[in-house]
């Protein structure tokens, strides 16, 4: 009977020790986010959002430039004709499993999918 309980204690504290892990998220709103020509009209379409993840066992999981790019414009996309992200928020999660070598990083982009038209104001 004795031998159970030191089984099940222990069974108990491995399933916690597995369990083990740690989710952070960074991020920063960005208002004013793109250049928008002096004469331009600029009109917003709706809300969009776009994310990345990628895993990796034994090491940081790493974006490049183009996984951002991709990420920017699959949230363009989401919106016909829109051509700039304004007033947008950028998150990134980070996600490590406890005993197990693996972690997670998720890139997340919200904001306001917008279309520029250069060139049809006068300037003052």
């Amino acid at each position: 009977m004795r031998w159970k309980a030191v089984g099940f204690l222990l069974a108990l504290a491995g399933m916690c020790w597995m369990m083990a892990g740690c989710a952070y998220t960074l991020g920063h709103y960005v208002p004013n986010s793109q250049f928008a020509y002096p004469n331009s009209n600029v009109k917003t379409l709706g809300p969009v959002s776009a994310k990345v993840s990628k895993t990796v066992w034994f090491g940081n999981p790493e974006f490049t430039v183009e996984d951002i790019k991709r990420v920017y414009n699959e949230a363009l996309a989401q919106q016909q004709g829109a051509n700039i992200l304004i007033n947008y928020k950028e998150d990134t999660t980070v996600i490590t499993y406890g005993p197990i070598p693996a972690t997670t990083v998720e890139y997340y982009i919200e904001g306001e999918a917008a279309k520029m038209d250069v060139g049809k104001q006068t300037l003052k």
